[in-house]
């Protein structure tokens, strides 16, 4: 009767669920010395794939339609993808120039809000609150911004396998997936190609939603800034619609670069401050009463307070790019082992199938 206890669905759901993840932290393990273009390349893979198959339907064998395809990626990434790299790091340096005197500027309106507080007796460590934020932007050494620019070169180089990698990808991936599955046992056949398909058609509908999704964003912030009159609108825009990968903390983390830019002009433009703030929080307005809703809603299935923790806890260990995946993630997670769950009880699973 103990032994029935400890191996009822649920427990039997755990393990194997347990397992599956140690096996997938192993990959991603395996994969982090080259983990952003194997995520570049997934993505463009599920984008490219209709592409694939549809030159593939006029005659093309697959090869060759990967090839075409590889040889069009080359080319944006080699041509177009250079200019705007050449510009990006060309704005970043003329920022990273500013840097002390965003600082200085930081360091009068936080003596000035230190004194208002003082005023209305509530006590508040200035000094503590102008390190941490001052080293936010320039530490002394400008590492902010240096290790932005950084990033952005690391990237970029490692950037250059995303064509090769989308090319086997699009030519090999199907067969490679039959290969991997078929190796499964009899018993769990079924549900290895049920879990691959919920988690596939979910996973593909949510890339090209957030795909659109932070389009239109980048779009509607980079409109804002440029009719604000900030210097550099559409990198800005940009920024602003990759941060809003991370659900919640992105609007925050979107407000960073203008405010930066307002800080590092003399004299000050308290206006501009407002407008970042009207502009960044229209932006995620339209986002989240719109945009999010009618495209993005029907993927996750979370409670906000799991989602949140979940990206906290993500971002601790993986940094940014933990907390952009930590939705889908979380997601994917909760497919599996439903999926598990209900693989062992067959009454409910035989149901599923039929």
């Amino acid at each position: 009767m103990l032994l029935n206890k400890l191996i009822n669905p649920f427990s039997k759901a755990v393990i194997s669920f347990s397992l599956i993840s140690l096996l997938a932290v192993l990959l991603i393990w395996l994969l982090n010395p080259v983990i952003i273009p194997v995520l570049v390349s997934l993505v463009l893979y599920i984008c490219l794939s209709p592409l694939h198959g549809y030159l593939r339907f006029h005659g093309l064998g697959s090869d060759v339609a990967a090839l075409a395809i590889l040889l069009f990626i080359l080319f944006m990434i080699l041509v177009p993808g250079s200019l705007i790299l050449s510009a990006f790091n060309q704005e970043i340096s003329q920022w990273q120039d500013k840097a002390s005197m965003a600082g200085e500027n930081l360091n009068i309106i936080l003596a000035k809000v230190a004194e208002q507080l003082a005023q209305w007796q509530f006590k508040v460590e200035a000094s503590q609150l102008k390190s941490s934020i001052l080293s936010l932007f320039s530490n002394g050494d400008q590492s902010f911004l240096a290790s932005v620019s950084q990033l952005a070169l690391s990237i970029s180089s490692s950037l250059l396998l995303v064509p090769f990698i989308t090319f086997f990808l699009l030519r090999d991936f199907s067969s490679l997936r039959n290969k991997l599955l078929n190796v499964l046992p009899n018993k769990y056949f079924e549900l290895g190609w049920l879990m691959y398909f919920k988690v596939a058609n979910q996973t593909e509908g949510y890339v090209r939603a957030v795909l659109v999704q932070q389009s239109i964003l980048a779009t509607v912030a980079s409109l804002g800034f440029y009719l604000c009159d900030f210097p550099s609108p559409i990198i800005l825009g940009v920024i602003a619609g990759l941060l809003g990968l991370i659900p919640y903390l992105g609007p925050m983390l979107g407000l960073i670069p203008p405010i930066y830019l307002v800080l590092a002009e003399q004299p000050i433009q308290y206006d501009n401050i407002y407008a970042a703030i009207l502009v960044i929080g229209v932006a995620y307005i339209i986002d989240n009463v719109f945009v999010i809703p009618l495209i993005v809603a029907r993927f996750a299935n979370l409670h906000p307070l799991v989602a949140l923790l979940g990206i906290i806890i993500f971002g601790n260990f993986f940094g940014i790019l933990g907390m952009m995946a930590a939705i889908p993630l979380m997601a994917i997670s909760n497919i599996v082992f439903s999926q598990l769950f209900l693989s062992f009880n067959p009454k409910k699973f035989s149901a599923i199938l039929t």
